[in-house]
């Protein structure tokens, strides 16, 4: 599997952040390089503390601080033809790997790969639901297991980490934006299948996703954005696809009632 890097953005860092990362860790196949993308000051934490068996990690410093602006940074420096992002409070199931390579065999025009996700609220370890069925279990794509552009105008939550991503089919249509704060995911799929590019969902539980940790990014967008201002950031996206570029757009948001 020396085709694939897996890169894990680091945006803070704590005694129980160096856990849930050293499981993170754990879960990815020993032979596949693991690049940490973090901010100059976690770096170094970082390499004072981490401890693993993992010969294939690598701490790549970057300028940024965000999770858009760490993936972005650390996609510019990888050499592989696919890559995947893994979150630190995550994990990869055994399978997902080896899933990957036998499906990426027969559909070589596929330029994203995405799991089916088994989503745990973190703090209970209850089950939430699945993460990316909706491809199966119902009509909103033409094509079964496929994410198109006319099924993202009708159905927008779909699950992005732990996907496996051609990494030049990612430069060309251009990275992630950070000025869409709430949507950037979302922008990135219209945008990628907008460009002719073929998103596949794998019909297989690949990525453990972990929700509801505190000081995370979903669980800060969920206290702190309301349903209206998640509509214009959905709106936005959809103005925005059109544009490589991030045009640093903003959205105004008069959710408070007037006197």
């Amino acid at each position: 599997m020396d085709n694939i890097t897996v890169i894990i953005p680091v945006h803070e860092y704590n005694d129980k952040v160096q856990e849930l990362l050293g499981n993170a860790i754990k879960s990815v196949p020993n032979e596949i390089k693991i690049v940490l993308s973090c901010f100059s000051d976690i770096a170094n934490k970082i390499e004072k503390s981490l401890k693993t068996e993992n010969e294939n990690v690598e701490i790549q410093y970057s300028p940024k601080n965000t999770f858009c602006g760490l993936v972005n940074d650390a996609v510019e420096k990888i050499t592989t033809k696919w890559f995947s992002i893994l979150e630190f409070d995550d994990i990869y199931t055994r399978i997902w790997f080896d899933e990957f390579n036998r499906y990426s065999q027969f559909n070589q025009d596929v330029s994203v790969f995405l799991p089916m996700e088994d989503i745990i609220d973190f703090e209970s370890k209850g089950f939430i639901g699945y993460g990316n069925e909706a491809v199966w279990a119902s009509s909103f794509s033409n094509e079964l297991g496929y994410i198109d552009n006319d099924c993202l105008q009708n159905f927008f939550d779909f699950y992005m980490t732990g996907g496996i991503f051609n990494t030049d089919d990612w430069k060309e249509v251009g990275g992630l934006k950070e000025s869409i704060t709430l949507t950037f995911w979302y922008e990135f799929l219209l945008r990628l299948t907008y460009n002719g590019k073929k998103v596949f969902v794998v019909p297989r539980i690949g990525y453990i996703h972990n929700m509801n940790r505190n000081g995370s990014l979903i669980k800060i967008y969920n206290d702190t954005i309301s349903q209206e201002e998640s509509e214009k950031w959905i709106t936005l996206a959809k103005q925005e696809y059109y544009f490589k570029r991030d045009r640093k757009k903003t959205i105004e948001n008069n959710d408070e009632e007037e006197d």
